[in-house]
């Protein structure tokens, strides 16, 4: 089977699993559980590419998760006023999104900040991820726009986000964790041939 085939076939599975599980409150620590131990396989490695993408995106998708899961949101807006909640709820999921992206986007300036090993570079999956989030903005502007005209306007036939918004997310964290498992499997391929060459 050729690595491209093992790509495809590790994305759509990751997707059929995430979203045949359908219940965030398993599916995010799966998630961040791979997030998790892709940052420690770099650090293990010795690559700190690896380790540092997918460090930044496990620390800002765990804020985020922590930012929901203790509450704050729910503390801080009163249950009537609907168009603030709805704006906070959807419009801090569109803020730690666009973090992720501009992270991304600069990851090797920030993994300087961090490192000053040689090694950090800018490889070829630093052009991959941050379109995943850029997708992963994208509906959470459009679930935004969408509770909005629910809550303002009535309009309770525009649903067509917030019906499929699990499946939606579900779809980019599997792409996520494609990538990143790719670029693990190219590391290691690449160190076999490193040390083939060295004999």
């Amino acid at each position: 089977m050729k690595l491209s085939d093992l790509i495809l076939l590790s994305i759509a599975s990751l997707a059929f699993f995430y979203i045949q599980l359908w219940d965030e409150h398993i599916v995010t620590p799966l998630y961040l559980s791979s997030l998790a131990i892709c940052s420690l396989y770099g650090f293990y490695a010795k690559n700190l590419n690896i380790a540092h993408i997918a460090g930044f995106i496990f620390v800002l998708n765990t804020a985020a998760y922590a930012v929901f899961e203790l509450g704050i949101i729910n503390d801080v807006t009163p249950e009537e006023n609907k168009i603030l909640q709805s704006s906070l709820i959807y419009g801090v999921q569109l803020f730690f999104s666009l973090t992720t992206v501009l992270v991304l986007i600069f990851r090797v300036q920030l993994s300087r900040v961090f490192s000053n090993s040689k090694s950090i570079e800018l490889i070829h999956f630093d052009g991959i991820f941050h379109w995943v989030y850029l997708y992963t903005s994208l509906v959470y502007f459009l679930a935004l726009l969408e509770d909005l005209a629910f809550v303002l306007f009535d309009m309770k036939s525009w649903t067509l986000i917030y019906d499929n918004f699990e499946g939606l997310i579900y779809i980019s964290w599997a792409l996520c964790c494609g990538a990143l498992l790719t670029m693990m499997i190219c590391e290691a391929k690449s160190n076999r041939s490193g040390e083939a060459n060295a004999l």
